[in-house]
C-alpha cells in the first residue's frame, strides 16, 4: 500500500501546487514514492523533495513523471505555467519592480491553469480558496465564514463511506491548515467554538484517511488532534464519537496495548448514558473486543446494550444512509452480524447479513463488500470452504484493501481448517492482509 508523506499545502506557492498535484496523481495511481522513482530512474528522495517543493523539477523529469502517471500532459502543462510564474518573479526582482501584486499574478496564472486543464484535473479542491483570494479582496469578503467551514465539514462527511479510501488526504491537509490559521484570528466565542468543532471533524476525517494510506503513527496523531479540538469545543457528543471511532480503528489495526479499551471507557464515561452515535460505536467495538477474547456472555450482553441504544437514536441518525453522521439499519445489522461471526455463530448472522445487503445503498461499495466478506466467513464456518474462499477472494480483489476489510479477511483465513490454509485461494487472501504476495 502506498504511503503518504508529510502533508503539503498546495496554496503555499506555485511550486507547492505542482508538488501537491504530482502527489495527488501518484496516490490515485497507488504508487509509492519508491515506485515512481524506479519508473523514472531517480532516487526516491527526489520524488519526496519535488512533492514538498524542496527541489524544483526540470522539464525532462516532469515529462517522465507525466508519462509514468498517465497524466496526459496535465502535469507538464502545470510545470510550464509554474516556470513562467517563476520567471516573472525573477524578472521583477532583477528590474527592481515592486512585487506587491505578485500573489495576484500567481493566482491569475493558476486560475488560467484550471481552465486549461479542465474537468478531472488532479488539483486538490483545498487549493481553490487560495486561488480565489483576489475575489475576496475585491468583494471585501472573507475567504471562509464560520458557516462556510461548517458546510465544508458537512461535504466531507458525505464521502467518508462512499469515496475511495485515502482520496481526501490532500484536500483535508490544505483545509486543516487554513482552518488552523483561521483559529489564530480573533472571533466571537460562539464562532471560535464552532471552528474548533469543525477542526475536530476534519482532523477525524484525516485520521480515517491516514489509516488507509499512511503510517499508524500519523493516524494516531491526527486522532489526538481531533480529540483535543473536540474537547476544547465543548461538544460532548463529538468527543464521544471521536474516541469511539479511534477505538474502532485501534481494534481493526491491532494497535498494541490497551488503547482501544481506554478510549471506549472514556467514550462511555463522556456519554453518561445518553444515547448518541459515539456511544453506539463504542459499544459495538467493545462487543467485538470481548468476542475476540472469547468472553461470549459479556460480548452478547454488550451487544444487547448496543441494540438498546440504537433503538433510542433520533430519526435523523437512523434515516441518514450516506453520511458519517448516520447509522442506518444495515449498519446496525452489519455490527450485530460481525459480533455473532466472531462468536462462531455464523448461522445466526447469515439472515441478518442478507437483510443488510438488501438495504445497503449501491454507492456504499465498501460497506457492501464488508457485508459480503462476513457472509463468506459464515459460509466457511458452515464448512463449505471452497465456496466461502472463492466468495471472499472475489470480493477482496474487487476493491482496495481497507483496515476494516483486512480485519475481516484475517478472520476468514483464521476460520479455515488447517488443511485448507495452503490452498492457492487461501494464500492469496492471506497475502491481501499482509501486502506481501505469495510466491
Amino acid at each position: 500500500m502506498p504511503r503518504t508523506s508529510q502533508p503539503v499545502n498546495p496554496a503555499d506557492s506555485p511550486w507547492h501546487l505542482l508538488g501537491s498535484t504530482i502527489r495527488h496523481w501518484r496516490e490515485n495511481a497507488r504508487f509509492s514514492q519508491r515506485d515512481l522513482a524506479a519508473m523514472i530512474h531517480v532516487d526516491h528522495t527526489m520524488i519526496s523533495a519535488w512533492e514538498r517543493a524542496a527541489s524544483r523539477l526540470d522539464t525532462t523529469n516532469v515529462r517522465a513523471i507525466d508519462t509514468a502517471l498517465e497524466a496526459n500532459g496535465q502535469i507538464s502543462e502545470l510545470h510550464a505555467l509554474v516556470v513562467e510564474v517563476d520567471r516573472f518573479r525573477v524578472s521583477k526582482v532583477e528590474t527592481g519592480t515592486s512585487l506587491c501584486n505578485e500573489d495576484d499574478v500567481e493566482r491569475r496564472t493558476l486560475l488560467q491553469l484550471l481552465a486549461m486543464m479542465g474537468a478531472g484535473a488532479g488539483i486538490p479542491a483545498s487549493a481553490v480558496d487560495a486561488l480565489h483570494a483576489d475575489l475576496w479582496q475585491v468583494t471585501d469578503a472573507t475567504d471562509n465564514s464560520v458557516s462556510d467551514w461548517e458546510q465544508i465539514a458537512w461535504d466531507y462527511a458525505q464521502g467518508v463511506w462512499t469515496e475511495p479510501p485515502g482520496s481526501r488526504s490532500a484536500d483535508l491537509a490544505g483545509d486543516i491548515r487554513n482552518l488552523g490559521l483561521a483559529l489564530t484570528r480573533s472571533h466571537p466565542p460562539a464562532d471560535h467554538t464552532t471552528l474548533l468543532r469543525v477542526y475536530a471533524q476534519l482532523a477525524a476525517f484525516m485520521a480515517l484517511d491516514l489509516a488507509e494510506t499512511s503510517s499508524a503513527r500519523a493516524c494516531w496523531r491526527s486522532w489526538r488532534a481531533a480529540r483535543s479540538a473536540a474537547d476544547a469545543s465543548g461538544d460532548r457528543e463529538l468527543s464521544v464519537w471521536v474516541r469511539a471511532e479511534e477505538a474502532t480503528k485501534s481494534f481493526h489495526m491491532r494497535r498494541p496495548g490497551p488503547a482501544a479499551d481506554a478510549l471506549i471507557e472514556e467514550a462511555v464515561h463522556l456519554a453518561d448514558g445518553r444515547p448518541c452515535l459515539g456511544l453506539l460505536e463504542a459499544l459495538k467495538t467493545r462487543s467485538c473486543i470481548l468476542a475476540a477474547d472469547g468472553r461470549v456472555a459479556s460480548a452478547r450482553e454488550v451487544l444487547d446494550d448496543f441494540k438498546g441504544v440504537y433503538e433510542q437514536l433520533p430519526d435523523s441518525v437512523i434515516n441518514d444512509p450516506i453520511s458519517v453522521w448516520g447509522y442506518p439499519l444495515e449498519s446496525a445489522q452489519y455490527a450485530e452480524a460481525f459480533v455473532l461471526s466472531m462468536l462462531g455463530d455464523g448461522k445466526s448472522a447469515m439472515p441478518i447479513l442478507e437483510q443488510a445487503l438488501a438495504s445497503c445503498p449501491p454507492e456504499k461499495a465498501g460497506g457492501r463488500a464488508n457485508i459480503g466478506l462476513i457472509q463468506a466467513w459464515g459460509i466457511i464456518q458452515d464448512r463449505d470452504v471452497t465456496e466461502g474462499l472463492d466468495h471472499a477472494l472475489n470480493i477482496a480483489t474487487s476493491l482496495p484493501t481497507t483496515t476494516a476489510r483486512r480485519k475481516i479477511m484475517r478472520e476468514v483465513v483464521t476460520a479455515l481448517p488447517e488443511r485448507a490454509r495452503t490452498l492457492p485461494a487461501a494464500r492469496e487472501l492471506h497475502a491481501l492482509t499482509t501486502g506481501i504476495h505469495p510466491n
